[in-house]
């Protein structure tokens, strides 16, 4: 049992994360924003404790009388009015996060980097920790600013940072409330708009998984190292998967027209055009679709070899994230 803080709680994985510390006995204390959502906290039994990542000396206090740290809170958005909002909150955020747990002397860790952070191995080959970043071309600020923000804490172990990192998959299951971009493709699924399928791999994981690694990347993690939290038996083409979410939902003519690279990026530009006009979101950009093209299949094996991953089958966690889906109003039916 130990005194924690965690950031990002309010989030999918962060609020599955806070669960698990508590049922483990932990004491556990949440950052979270001035004016931000508590709901998805309710009735945890967890100390709240207010910062902001953009506001460097609202961490200091945050973080102060804690032994170990999970650090999880980060923009994960395909897209933002503000082009340099990525790297203020999952970069800079992140030095300022790390520099207030030297300042406290925490005793450990957990900083929560992705899968965008290695490189892509290509189609039929899986990346692992050591795959050497190679995603230049369709690196969004997201990308971009996840692997500057891994190598940026890895770095600070010279200054005597304790950390250790995991680089989740795509994480599925109940409980996403945003939704996320991946929780998205369910609920596209589910309401009959994905019969469209495109060339590309994704590595679903569950977000059970995913929180447990956290917990087991604290427990057993070695300092300095990384270690991809996925299931390396998810790793399937797009249009697998999002035939899987159909069979399971029980949806008909999901992914049974391919549509061509040339295809997607002429709708990704238009809806880039459209977003500059109208300020709101565009549904994908052009470097998200070029990075949703390409075969993103990931090695779970350290993970599972050093720290006990689970590998909960995909099914699972799919089922779960549909009937959660459900059961919440997200969809009809």
């Amino acid at each position: 049992m130990s005194k924690v803080l965690i950031t990002g709680a309010t989030g999918f994985i962060g609020n599955h994360v806070t669960r698990l510390c508590l049922e483990r006995g932990d004491e556990v204390r949440v950052m979270v924003m001035p004016g931000e959502d508590r709901s998805p906290l309710a009735g945890m039994d967890v100390e709240f404790v207010e910062g902001n990542l953009l506001d460097p000396a609202s961490l200091g206090p945050a973080v102060k009388g804690v032994e170990r740290l999970y650090h999880l809170a980060a923009l994960f958005a395909i897209w933002t009015k503000d082009p340099d909002l990525h790297f203020k909150i999952n970069v800079e955020g992140a030095r300022a996060m790390m520099q207030a747990a030297l300042a406290a002397d925490v005793e450990k860790v957990v900083y929560t980097s992705s899968i965008a952070a290695i490189g892509v191995a290509g189609k039929g080959a899986m990346a692992t920790e050591e795959t050497p970043f190679c995603s230049w071309a369709f690196a969004s600020d997201y990308i971009l600013s996840k692997y500057i923000s891994h190598l940026l804490v890895k770095g600070m172990l010279h200054d005597g940072l304790p950390v250790t990192m995991v680089l989740p998959g795509l994480p599925f299951g109940p409980g996403d409330r945003a939704p996320t971009p991946t929780g998205t493709m369910i609920i596209n699924t589910l309401q009959g708009k994905m019969k469209n399928y495109w060339d590309g791999g994704v590595c679903p994981v569950d977000v059970r998984d995913v929180a447990a690694g956290h917990v087991l990347a604290m427990e057993k993690g070695r300092i300095g190292e990384s270690y991809i939290l996925g299931n390396t038996q998810a790793n399937m083409s797009n249009r697998e998967f999002l035939q899987l979410i159909g069979r399971i939902a029980g949806i008909d003519g999901v992914a049974t027209r391919e549509i061509s690279e040339k295809m997607m990026l002429r709708v990704a530009r238009a809806a880039e055009f459209i977003s500059r006009i109208t300020g709101r979101a565009p549904v994908t950009t052009y470097k998200n679709s070029l990075f949703i093209m390409q075969h993103c299949y990931i090695d779970a094996s350290k993970a599972v070899a050093e720290l006990g991953l689970p590998q909960t089958p995909i099914e699972t966690a799919v089922e779960d994230a549909i009937t959660w889906f459900r059961a919440n109003g997200y969809v009809n039916g």
